[in-house]
């Protein structure tokens, strides 16, 4: 296949599945089980903050299990 058929598929299918998702968001109002559900983009921020937690704490981790001095090997 050519490159330019697989980048319209592609694109065409991202925005397919995209105004689908947005239909469904329109259709179907699900009940909230915790307050905190009916903020907007919460699920997103939650994921944002968790992720970016879960790196600093590996970086840290790695940083003082994993780094040894210069003449360690010496």
């Amino acid at each position: 296949m050519e490159k330019r058929t697989l980048f319209l598929i592609y694109y065409s299918s991202l925005l397919l599945f995209l105004l689908l998702d947005i239909a469904l968001h329109l259709l179907h109002h699900p009940e909230p089980h915790f307050p905190w559900e009916r903020i907007p983009g919460f699920h997103a921020l939650f994921g944002f903050i968790g992720c970016f937690i879960l790196i600093l704490v590996s970086k840290s981790l790695g940083h003082y299990l994993l780094m040894r001095e210069v003449d360690y090997y010496d």
